[in-house]
């Protein structure tokens, strides 16, 4: 069973709240959203189903009410153009090592839309240790990896991703893995495409999905076969996490996430906004 928080139902109808206002002007539109979205979250939580394939159905629902399919455009186009400025001030100084470009892509999952974007460019140029760390166990099994997916999380974080991706590329087949169409502030190809990075990555699919995370159970065949034949899985924030730590995999997926919330640094036994680089808690063999 997939890691489930109790008392995740507030956050998501915050976000149920928000995506509305972001949806459309109208009163009227917004608050038919609204209801119809919180009215998945009260049918489907008691069912005990992962809270994320709830939120996405939650969100798809007000993306449908208000006919507006990318709620979160001018969102993303802000972090995105944000990303892009900073990046190049803080590139160097994380060199050119497996390590160093670790910390890069996981300094990338502090951009985020529920945090103010003057808050994330102070992260920005915060050191990045990471609180649980088992890059030397990823870069050992790398060695013999023959397929590795990285699976991409928020928009902005393609530059941060970028440096990882290209240097994995080099020395095993990678598959870069988007969300198929909008949710929150995810990363898709048309993300991908206004960033500029679409042309440099050689091998992208998606998920097949417009759910936060991997949501296992409407993932296309393609994709099952994919992760299934996948060495390592490189997952990026908490959406994957939620939805990946404990459903059977923990032998090969590799979380690379912050600790934003209260319930995602409980379950990892980290403090709030720790940085992260461990492989599932299910996986006994990965060393600390």
């Amino acid at each position: 069973m997939c890691v489930r928080f109790r008392n995740v139902i507030v956050v998501w109808k915050n976000l149920v709240h928000n995506t509305a206002a972001l949806a459309t002007a109208d009163p009227d539109l917004r608050a038919r959203a609204v209801g119809e979205g919180l009215a998945v979250l009260e049918r489907e939580f008691p069912r005990r189903r992962v809270p994320t394939q709830i939120a996405g159905e939650a969100q798809r629902v007000v993306r449908r009410v208000t006919g507006n399919a990318d709620p979160y455009r001018e969102a993303k186009d802000r972090e995105i153009g944000m990303a892009a400025r900073i990046i190049t001030r803080i590139r160097d100084r994380f060199g050119g090592d497996y390590p160093g470009l670790m910390r890069l892509a996981a300094l990338g999952n502090a951009v985020d839309f529920f945090k103010d974007l003057d808050t994330v460019v102070a992260q920005m140029h915060s050191p990045v240790d990471f609180v649980l760390d088992q890059t030397g166990e990823f870069l050992k099994r790398l060695d013999t990896a023959r397929l590795v997916l990285y699976l991409a999380d928020n928009a902005a974080e393609c530059y941060f991703d970028y440096p990882l991706l290209a240097q994995l590329a080099e020395d095993t087949e990678v598959f870069y893995v988007l969300k198929e169409g909008p949710v929150q502030n995810d990363l898709t190809m048309d993300d991908l495409v206004r960033a500029g990075f679409a042309a440099k990555v050689q091998n992208i699919i998606t998920t097949g999905t417009d759910t936060p995370g991997l949501d296992w159970e409407t993932v296309p065949a393609a994709v099952r076969e994919l992760f299934e034949r996948a060495d390592l899985v490189l997952a990026k924030g908490m959406g994957n996490y939620e939805t990946l730590s404990e459903c059977g995999f923990g032998h090969k997926v590799f979380f690379l996430l912050m600790a934003k919330c209260r319930p995602v640094a409980g379950s990892l036994g980290v403090p709030l906004d720790s940085f992260v680089a461990a492989f599932s808690s299910t996986d006994s063999s990965a060393g600390g």
